[in-house]
């Protein structure tokens, strides 16, 4: 493999000017630039990113933790934010944490080296202060991890509100909405509170049931779906995840229900999974775009070490009205 050195020879340079124009830190003449571009083709060197980044204090590369890889909303999240940092010249380190707080904790502790220079936070497991004590920027997603730290976050009130009033306009009597109770610090469980205040003020009985979104796959949802659906004959709303939203549709075709004249079902969240069902399924949408593009936009800010206007932004959210709901 070709070393930097060996460029320097082919181009008749000293190593100090390949590295001056690998780094853009001075001046270099066009053609003593062309020749060293040249040679580097020529040799077919790849530099070394890690090396180069410890030179400049800067790496070129940006670290995203999220719970799963698996989770549709996080993975197509994942990919917008990549998208967007590419353009800008930055690469992205996606950290899987499979909910693990030491998995966590590991990642944190070896993002603390020269290694990125900013890091997206969508997990949030650990205590506030070990947040708040990272030395690099950082910015939340969905979780207010205290003043220190921005935070890019839909507008889940509102998803709860536009959810309620597709029940009320579906005629609903009894609504349940799936969730994770250990989530409720995250700013996404404003929408099932949201949704219960609407429902309640508008005399719907309704009920909270928790299942954890990472412990399943898509045949496990649908035994819950299923068990649930049997044990509460009279509901006749659901609001959930989007793969749960699909388990809870299938199980309630599968026990006769016509949708949505005896059952409604409004998905949260509005990935691909919504739109892949029989039917088109109502669905509360988190624009995965919108919230690359300010994530990024914040990052880099902060990366660039300017002050921040607020901390905290907003992201609306629409609803998609499908088949599923009257």
């Amino acid at each position: 493999m070709a070393s930097i050195r060996d460029v320097a020879k082919k181009a008749n340079v000293a190593a100090c000017t390949v590295s001056r124009v690998m780094n853009g830190t001075a001046n270099v003449a066009p053609e003593t630039r062309q020749k060293i571009e040249d040679a580097m083709k020529e040799l077919n060197y790849i530099p070394n990113e890690l090396a180069r980044g410890m030179f400049r204090q800067k790496s070129g590369t940006v670290a995203m933790l999220i719970p799963s890889i698996r989770h549709p909303y996080f993975s197509n999240l994942a990919h917008c934010i990549e998208s967007k940092l590419y353009e800008k010249g930055y690469k992205l380190m996606l950290c899987s944490t499979d909910g693990q707080i030491e998995r966590e904790r590991e990642y944190i502790n070896i993002l603390k080296t020269n290694i990125v220079d900013g890091v997206i936070m969508g997990v949030s497991d650990l205590e506030d202060n070990e947040y708040q004590q990272f030395d690099k920027p950082m910015i939340m997603l969905d979780y207010d991890a205290g003043k220190k730290l921005p935070i890019v976050v839909s507008d889940h009130e509102k998803g709860g509100r536009l959810a309620a009033e597709k029940f009320m306009e579906s005629q609903c009597r009894y609504v349940i909405h799936i969730g994770d109770r250990e989530l409720s610090k995250v700013e996404s469980y404003k929408c099932h509170t949201a949704l219960a205040h609407a429902l309640n003020a508008a005399g719907i009985e309704n009920r909270f049931i928790e299942i954890k979104w990472n412990e399943f796959d898509f045949s496990g949802y649908l035994e819950i779906a299923k068990t649930i659906l049997e044990k509460y004959p009279q509901v006749d709303g659901v609001m959930a995840a989007d793969i749960q939203a699909a388990a809870f549709l299938k199980a309630a075709l599968k026990l006769g229900k016509k949708i949505p004249d005896d059952f409604a079902l409004v998905s949260y969240d509005g990935t691909y999974v919504a739109d892949v069902n029989l039917v088109n399924v109502t669905s509360i949408i988190q624009s995965a775009d919108k919230i690359g593009d300010k994530t990024v936009e914040i990052l880099l800010k902060l990366m660039a070490g300017q002050k921040l206007t607020k901390r905290k932004y907003l992201i609306d959210v629409v609803r998609k009205d499908g088949e599923t709901t009257k």
